[in-house]
């Protein structure tokens, strides 16, 4: 266990006080934009002032080090983390930092084989230079590092106690002293990052594809969110997705249903020659059973909508020549 008295040079005996001002001390001597060789030195003494800067957390980490049982096997003793895991079915919580959830669009044919997409994000990540902190802090006075504050609402049998985030600190627990001059105290800059994604074969509309840490920065864990891409599935004017079934949309001239006897059908794995049956009508697609999208609990089908559309305007004495034949053929 890090001995966080001996990294910033102090006591155990010394007073709150004592530790703030050797760690303003320590942060101008190491801080990067004054020391670039003390990048590594100026994390170790913030994480030190993190630990033992505030009373209520100093208690506990001298607690946590004073304990008989460290070094024993497993982590050190802590009623509070015991309860935890009691509560959680015996896995300890960790910190994780917020996702970050963006849509991503796609259309069938791409499900369909799967793809590769390359995003530009506007990702918020660690400052460099301050290495996240957002520059040198102190504990909140009014919240002394909480976060939180009590207040009591009404009087008598009706007072109530409620906790309400601090407004000096914005439930942050401390404030910036000299805030860094790269992020303005904020801790996160704003950065332009390239990601080649793999979208897997037969994703959906409103499917969630997670990507651990490539979201943003979050200064409060110091971690970095996972990215969740949303799929937005578009149909186009030839491919539809339904379920694991593809649907084609063929527009044909009317004289095609009457001239040729099969017709060629666009496919993801190649052309279908379909012949035509008999009876054909537009409110029913035709169906090829296992040509849909492919699965590991099978294949779906493949459905052609046949759209009749007039595609361009006949002669008119070829016109009159057709009418004339369709009625013997009718008649």
């Amino acid at each position: 266990m890090k001995d966080y008295y001996t990294i910033l040079g102090v006591t155990e005996t010394a007073t709150q006080d004592e530790i703030k001002k050797t760690y303003r001390k320590l942060s101008k001597q190491y801080h990067p934009d004054v020391n670039p060789d003390g990048e590594e030195k100026f994390k170790e003494i913030t994480e030190a002032y993190e630990n033992i800067g505030e009373e209520s957390k100093r208690n506990e980490y001298d607690i946590r080090r004073k304990n008989p049982f460290q070094g024993m096997g497993g982590s050190p003793f802590d009623i509070h983390s015991m309860f935890e895991q009691m509560m959680n079915g015996g896995v300890p919580k960790q910190k994780r930092a917020p996702d970050k959830v963006i849509n991503i669009t796609i259309n069938p044919l791409e499900s369909y084989f799967g793809t590769k997409k390359e995003l530009t994000l506007k990702n918020l990540s660690k400052c460099t230079p301050c290495q996240g902190t957002g520059g040198t802090k102190k504990i909140c006075e009014t919240c002394q590092g909480q976060g939180m504050v009590v207040q009591v609402m009404g009087t008598g049998l009706f007072a109530h106690r409620i906790q309400t985030t601090c407004p000096t600190c914005q439930g942050s627990g401390s404030q910036i002293l000299n805030a860094c001059t790269s992020c303005f105290g904020n801790g996160r800059r704003v950065e332009d990052e390239k990601l080649m994604v793999n979208i897997p074969p037969n994703v959906d509309n409103g499917d969630f594809l997670r990507l651990s840490q490539k979201g943003d920065f979050d200064s409060s864990t110091k971690l970095r969110g996972d990215l969740i891409l949303k799929v937005n599935l578009i149909n186009d004017d030839k491919f539809e997705k339904s379920g694991f079934d593809l649907i084609y949309n063929l527009r044909i001239h009317p004289l095609n249903l009457i001239l040729d006897d099969e017709l060629i059908v666009e496919h993801p794995d190649g052309n279908l020659s379909i012949k035509i049956p008999e009876s054909i009508t537009t409110n029913k697609p035709l169906r090829i059973v296992g040509k849909g999208y492919k699965t590991d609990q099978g294949s779906g089908n493949f459905y052609i909508k046949v759209i009749v559309e007039k595609q361009e305007n006949l002669d008119s004495k070829l016109k009159e020549e057709l009418k004339q034949v369709l009625k013997l053929v009718i008649n």
